[in-house]
């Protein structure tokens, strides 16, 4: 089987684990959360950062620090947008992919594809757009098994803002105060342990090669798709390699799979989720999202992880072409 994706775990991850395990430093307090904050705001280009254990938690805190409460997100994206949102209290308004509303909105830089407007977003979603970009308010990133780099689970919010660095790291922290278990709000423990952060810290001293491996591979495959295909990868930084058809997306993920090739198929719109169509307020706003129905009836990803080979890049392709022919 050709996984969809696969980290690439050759740098100084067990050297830092052992260092952390030998240290005792196993919990959020170790010495690898700072310097992997540290390193991070660095390459982001941002004053800020801070680890969290997750890229929900991150979005969540975000939209907490921030005090938004509407915000719109697109219908397209990862559910863990609209549950973040609910979770810090907002209320969530839904738009079609890359169109805008009146409402504070959540910019979703969706697989690599910054998502352009003429108005400042209030929070950025990064979890896909891995460039450095200074952001106007804050923004989010999830470090997931599948992102360019990776701690297995984890999240970073990154802010140039004094105030709504203190809020998201009191958020994360259960608001302690000066005082422990005295607690001046109602926050979470989102805090990445020390070893979470020791595998995300040799992630990131990578993440220049890692690049250059995404960008090689998505060379590669635009060398080698057959010409029925539409890549919607001709990124910067490619995340993962998005490409549409005119046939059913549902019918190619499955005949790849029976192929030995795994890939997968574009979110399922939030307006049609079983979970939250009935509880979305204001659903007049826009009754219908054609982008996102679309991307959901057509779009796929296929294998994008950081040890593809030529020889598979080529393998997935020439099997599409045959399965393309067949339908």
């Amino acid at each position: 089987m050709i996984r969809v994706s696969e980290p690439l775990l050759n740098g100084n991850e067990k050297k830092y684990l052992c260092e952390a395990i030998d240290a005792g430093e196993v919990s959020s307090s170790g010495r690898f959360v700072k310097r992997f904050e540290e390193s991070f705001a660095h390459w982001s280009g941002n004053k800020y950062a801070i680890a969290v254990s997750s890229g929900m938690s991150a979005l969540e805190t975000a939209i907490w620090s921030v005090g938004i409460k509407e915000l719109s997100i697109p219908s397209g994206t990862i559910i863990s947008c609209y549950t973040a949102a609910i979770r810090a209290g907002a209320k969530v308004f839904l738009r079609d992919n890359f169109s805008l509303d009146g409402h504070d909105f959540m910019r979703c830089h969706l697989f690599g594809m910054f998502e352009h407007t003429k108005k400042q977003g209030i929070i950025d979603d990064l979890s896909q757009y891995w460039k450095p970009y200074k952001v106007p308010v804050i923004g989010c990133y999830s470090l997931y098994a599948n992102k360019l780099i990776t701690s297995g689970e984890g999240g970073v919010i990154v802010t140039n803002n004094d105030y709504l660095y203190k809020k998201a790291k009191s958020y994360r922290d259960l608001c302690h105060s000066k005082e422990r278990f005295i607690h001046t709000d109602l926050g979470y423990n989102f805090r990445m342990s020390n070893i979470q952060a020791a595998v995300a810290l040799a992630q990131l001293e990578q993440i220049d090669k890692f690049t250059k491996i995404k960008q090689r591979n998505r060379d590669l495959y635009l060398k080698y798709l057959p010409d029925e295909v539409k890549p919607m990868f001709a990124v910067e930084v490619p995340w993962m390699y998005l490409i549409k058809t005119k046939h059913s997306a549902k019918r190619l993920v499955k005949a790849l799979a029976d192929r030995s090739i795994e890939s997968r198929r574009f979110f399922y719109p939030l307006h049609r989720q079983p979970c939250i169509k009935n509880k979305l307020p204001l659903m007049a706003m826009r009754k219908e999202f054609p982008v996102a129905e679309n991307l959901w009836r057509h779009a796929f990803y296929i294998p994008s992880g950081l040890t593809l080979t030529e020889k598979e890049i080529s393998h997935v392709s020439d099997e599409l072409r045959t399965i393309l022919r067949s339908v």
